[in-house]
C-alpha cells in the first residue's frame, strides 16, 4: 500500500498482511480494521477515526498523526515514541493503551476518555494540558514526566512522585490526590 487516501472508509479490513509505507490518509474511516503486529512507516494520518480497531503491537515508525481519534480500539504494547511528533494530536476514548509507550513524546493537550493505560510509559513524556477522564492507569509509569495542568480529576490507580515530576496546576480529585502520597507509606483514613 503506497497511496493517497482523501475521505474513504474502510470496514472490516485487515491490514496485517500488507505494508502501509508511505502513504497519506486524510479524512479517512477505519471501521472494525485489523493492524496488528504491521509497520507502518512513513505514512501521515491527518483528520482519521479508528473505530472498534486493533493496532495492538503496531510500530508506527516516522508516521504522523495529526488530529486522530481511536474511539473503542485495542493499542497494546504500541510504542508511540516512535511516531513522527510534528503537529502530533491524537484522542484515545474507551480503549485499551495496556502496556504501550509514551516514553519522551511530546504529547501535549491528549485526551484519555475511559481508557484502560495499564502498565503504560509514560517516562519524560510532555503531557502538558492532557486530560485523563475515567482512566485505570494501575502500574503506569511516570518519572520525569512533564504533568502541568494534567487534570487527573476522574481517573484511578494511579501512582506518581511529586518529587521527580512537573505537577503544577496539575488537577486530582479529593479521593485521589491519595494516590501522591504512596511513596511515603502514608495511610489516609
Amino acid at each position: 500500500m503506497n497511496d493517497y487516501y482523501d475521505s474513504e472508509t474502510f470496514i472490516k479490513r485487515s491490514f496485517t498482511n500488507e505494508e502501509i509505507s508511505r502513504s497519506d490518509f486524510d479524512s479517512c474511516t477505519f471501521q472494525n480494521c485489523d493492524f496488528s503486529d504491521m509497520h507502518i512507516v512513513n505514512s501521515e494520518f491527518l483528520d482519521c477515526d479508528f473505530i472498534d480497531c486493533n493496532l495492538s503491537n503496531t510500530r508506527l515508525k516516522e508516521s504522523s498523526f495529526k488530529e486522530v481519534h481511536f474511539i473503542n480500539s485495542k493499542l497494546l504494547g504500541v510504542k508511540f515514541y516512535e511516531i513522527d511528533p510534528f503537529l502530533l494530536k491524537i484522542n484515545f476514548t474507551n480503549s485499551q493503551l495496556d502496556y504501550a509507550s509514551f516514553y519522551q513524546l511530546k504529547a501535549q493537550n491528549f485526551q484519555f476518555i475511559e481508557c484502560s493505560i495499564r502498565e503504560v510509559d509514560f517516562s519524560q513524556a510532555d503531557l502538558q494540558h492532557s486530560y485523563f477522564d475515567n482512566c485505570d492507569l494501575l502500574g503506569s509509569v511516570f518519572e520525569e514526566t512533564d504533568l502541568r495542568s494534567v487534570n487527573f480529576k476522574t481517573s484511578s490507580n494511579f501512582s506518581i512522585n511529586i518529587e521527580t515530576n512537573k505537577l503544577e496546576k496539575a488537577v486530582f480529585s479529593k479521593d485521589n490526590v491519595v494516590n501522591l502520597l504512596e511513596k511515603y507509606k502514608i495511610k489516609v483514613e
